[in-house]
């Protein structure tokens, strides 16, 4: 792998500042405070906040240590380089702001749509400059490695399905693990 222009390496960290910003909005705004654990790393993290009060960012960033850990092996630490900076910034922006804004719990699916373009549009600014946030992302790509015969998409989907079911006996709610899917 090349050595990046310094230039690039500062629009990196720009745009993985700004949609760690955005997917911390998300978060705290939108999807924890109405019970919505929307899949991967982070949904385990909103479910395990609302069963123990651990912060989301660091829960966040300690269940994505076992992933880098098999991904530096899997693919080397270079190429895990940016999707560390990634996580770390996110999950620092989810526990930085957690308070800051005031958290809208109003129309669930309000807050489900407003909630997935948020984070997808995080997600896209972190995705357009080589990283990931980590959780079912990596995830997926580390097992597609191996289980090349199924898709990204139907990974992501194995992996997040139970982390978004989890979410009915955490929050009690059917509800939950619907609008989890709309995000």
């Amino acid at each position: 792998m090349k050595r990046q222009a310094p230039a690039q390496t500062v629009l990196d960290g720009l745009l993985f500042a700004v949609g760690s910003l955005l997917f911390a909005v998300s978060v705290n705004v939108f999807t924890a405070p109405n019970n919505i654990a929307p899949g991967g790393a982070t949904g385990v993290a909103v479910l395990v906040n609302a069963l123990t009060g651990l912060p989301i960012g660091l829960t966040n960033l300690a269940v994505n240590v076992p992933l880098f850990v098999w991904g530096v092996r899997a693919a080397g630490a270079r190429a895990m380089a940016k999707s560390a900076a990634a996580v770390a910034l996110s999950s620092l922006a989810i526990d930085l702001t957690a308070g800051l804004l005031p958290p809208y719990c109003g129309d669930p699916m309000l807050a489900s749509v407003f909630g997935g373009v948020l984070a997808g549009s995080g997600l896209a600014l972190i995705f357009m400059r080589g990283g990931t946030t980590g959780g079912t992302d990596l995830a997926a790509s580390l097992l597609a490695r191996r289980l090349r015969h199924i898709s990204l998409g139907r990974l992501i989907l194995c992996i997040d399905l139970p982390v978004v079911l989890c979410s009915i006996p955490v929050f009690g709610s059917i509800e939950s693990p619907m609008y989890a899917l709309i995000v």
